[in-house]
């Protein structure tokens, strides 16, 4: 008998892609945020550490890491609200250039229908 070459379909392939892929990438991102994965995925699962030592080292650098980012996020929050205060104090001068502009044009309309009704009773 001849062997029959082995063929996979796509959602094998797939399911195999995702057993290979997703792990690798969870411990990527985890690696990254200056995490420890496995301390994560054990957290995650609920499997206790024995070992104390561990979690105060990954609790200390989650703490400086936390740190660090909310120092960053109120640094960050800090600049966006004095420029949108900049933009606000922009806005409402121009507010007030526009309504001053408006009265003008209100005072020259009315100044201009009573020009246009006395040439109308000179006429007239």
């Amino acid at each position: 008998m001849a062997k029959r070459k082995l063929q996979m379909t796509a959602f094998s392939r797939f399911f195999l892609f995702l057993i290979i892929f997703l792990p690798s990438l969870f411990f990527g991102v985890s690696y990254l945020k200056g995490e420890d994965g496995i301390q994560n995925l054990k957290d995650m699962v609920g499997i206790e550490s024995s070992e104390s030592s561990n979690n105060e080292s990954a609790s200390s650098s989650t703490k400086h890491v936390t740190e660090t980012f909310v120092n960053g996020e109120v640094k960050r929050l800090e600049d966006e609200l004095e420029e949108k205060e900049r933009r606000l104090k922009d806005l409402y001068q121009e507010n007030e250039l526009l309504r001053k502009q408006a009265d003008d044009a209100k005072a020259e309309l009315k100044e201009v229908t009573q020009q246009l009704e006395t040439i109308k009773k000179a006429i007239g």
